[in-house]
């Protein structure tokens, strides 16, 4: 889901932090520190998170021509993760711990044996494999600091934020009609003082409830 492409469902974040005149120059070598790196079969992360293009996710070569456009900058969040169905896994552990298990002659393997197992029987399925990917787009507009993120997933807006701060050194505030204020009127003391009120009492609602109960009188003709 994006800017480009797909539905316009996104969060508005406040950009909090110094942005550099030329931000371009300063932000493009964080940008690629922190592109996304494929998996690999044969470590142990199950995710990996990263930059990419905002045209193609799958895109890791990322130019000054692929994130800047006039005061916008624009970069895609990508979420790879290995995801082994459990029926297949399922088949051929089973296979595996049977073949072992007479190999070594024994009726059962410990759960030592079966944990060992069973990594190496993930390993070998991820190289038949691809991960899932995922991708999310980012668009900052530099000149008011107020960012775009395509997802209203509460694990997305961590990810992006933890790599926004990373990258920029700066901190996404997500938009609420409070933090507008706070942002927009920082010292207005009348936002301040401000406290809940209830629009509704226990007694009005008791009332209102011994009010519909009232049966409406009937007038015999």
């Amino acid at each position: 889901m994006g800017a480009l492409r797909g539905s316009l469902t996104f969060t508005r974040f406040f950009v909090l932090g110094d942005t550099p005149d030329d931000a371009a120059a300063a932000f493009l070598k964080p940008i690629r520190a922190n592109a996304f790196e494929p998996l690999t079969p044969d470590e142990d992360a199950l995710e990996h998170h990263g930059w990419a293009s905002v045209e193609d996710p799958f895109d890791l070569e990322l130019d000054h021509e692929k994130i800047f456009f006039n005061e916008y900058l624009t970069l895609t969040l990508r979420i790879d993760r290995w995801v082994v169905p459990g029926p297949l896994l399922k088949a051929h552990l089973k296979e595996a711990e049977q073949k072992l298990a007479e190999r070594k002659g024994v009726e059962k393997l410990g759960r030592k044996a079966k944990a060992d197992l069973k990594d190496a029987v993930i390993k070998k399925l991820r190289k038949q494999l691809v991960p899932s990917t995922k991708s999310v787009d980012l668009v900052w507009n530099l000149s008011s600091n107020v960012a775009l993120l395509f997802s209203h997933s509460k694990k997305v807006h961590e990810l992006a934020s933890d790599l926004f701060e990373k990258t920029f050194k700066c901190r996404l505030w997500v938009e609420t009609p409070g933090t507008a204020a706070e942002r927009f009127f920082p010292a207005n003391k009348r936002f301040a003082d401000l406290v809940p009120t209830s629009l509704a009492s226990s007694s009005s609602d008791s009332s209102l409830r011994s009010s519909s109960a009232v049966e409406p009188s009937v007038v015999a003709s």
